[in-house]
């Protein structure tokens, strides 16, 4: 009985064997180098915060010791009583008044809560934050249409509703001072309308003031600019600072010296803040890259690679063992491995 001769073992079966792992060695090594595009969660401290968001309103009601706006455009003020008002230093008595500021107007109310503040179109957004003892002092800026509504409150002991303004016209007089009170007893309603304005809010020591659900548009640069030397300077408090990556179970702690820049790919929003020892943000949705470091010449960035979300699913380990395990199955099926 005569018997096969044996097949030799071919030296390209050992190249397409170790091809294979070279192939997935080269695969892995690129995905360690891609950084995708993933969905974050962002919980950051800060003492200033700048955006362009759509949103229609921003800041939700909220009582007020004092509240400043500088660059005031326009006001109308009904009180529930006649008030005796003074317009540059002459006294008269009032139920209305309708005022239009001049260049660099600007107005402060005591004893006040406002309401909901409308935004005509898209605004850029700047909120700062800083704590003095025994209140807390918040302000915003904003580029763009801005108006909103205020009710005067009731005196607080030795604290009287009322308000001044400087650089304004009364009922289409000539420029000057303003100055009036409120009704003891609250109610008076305030309408105010501007452009490119800033509003600095004091508030009581156990108030609350924030927003929720704000949409963001473009990059968020936690860093401002040194105005002596240009140099940028981290606006990140002691806290909570962190990114987390909701599907990889990642999360990353963000060294609150360091600079920060979070660029948003499709929808991204600003979830919440709240102004407390600072301001406290909470930001999720797709980012395209999130970076941060030392100095803007060394930032790098925080992304989980693609290798990462491979690892995430597990059956990743299995791919080269299974690749060669079909290889050398089919060519021993087509008698191609020879005998040993």
């Amino acid at each position: 009985m005569s018997t096969e001769p044996e097949k030799p073992f071919r030296s390209w079966i050992g190249w397409i064997i170790a091809g294979v792992w070279i192939l997935t060695a080269l695969a892995v090594l690129i995905a360690t180098r891609l950084h995708p595009a993933t969905d974050a969660d962002i919980s950051l401290s800060v003492k200033e915060f700048s955006f362009l968001t759509t949103a229609s309103n921003i800041l939700g009601p909220s009582n007020e010791e004092e509240l400043l706006i500088s660059g005031v455009g326009s006001l109308r003020i009904q009180f529930n009583t006649p008030q005796m008002v003074s317009t540059g230093g002459h006294p008269a008595q009032a139920m209305a008044l309708s005022v239009e500021g001049e260049p660099s107007a600007s107005c402060s109310f005591y004893l006040v809560r406002s309401g909901v503040l409308d935004l005509g179109g898209a605004s850029t957004i700047t909120l700062g934050a800083a704590s003095a003892e025994g209140r807390k002092s918040f302000s915003m800026k904003v580029h763009g249409p801005l108006s909103g509504n205020l009710t005067s409150r009731p005196a607080e002991g030795d604290l009287k509703p009322g308000f001044e303004c400087r650089r304004v016209r009364v009922n289409g007089a000539q420029a000057g001072d303003l100055e009036s009170s409120f009704s003891v007893q609250g109610g008076d309603s305030i309408f105010f309308a501007t452009s490119d304005a800033r509003l600095d809010f004091t508030l009581p020591a156990q108030s609350e003031i924030g927003d929720t659900q704000i949409p963001i548009l473009e990059e968020l640069q936690f860093f401002s600019l040194d105005p002596r030397t240009s140099d940028p300077k981290t606006v990140l408090l002691k806290g909570k600072n962190e990114v987390s990556f909701g599907k990889l179970a990642k999360t990353v702690a963000v060294k609150d010296a360091d600079l920060l820049v979070v660029t948003p790919k499709g929808k991204f929003s600003l979830r919440q803040f709240t102004v407390q020892d600072g301001i406290q943000l909470s930001l999720g949705g797709t980012v395209h890259d999130v970076r941060a470091g030392a100095g803007a010449g060394n930032m790098k960035t925080l992304m989980p690679s693609a290798f990462d979300h491979l690892d995430n699913e597990k059956r990743i380990y299995g791919v080269v063992p299974a690749l060669v395990a079909l290889i050398l199955g089919i060519l021993e099926k087509m008698g191609a491995l020879g005998k040993k």
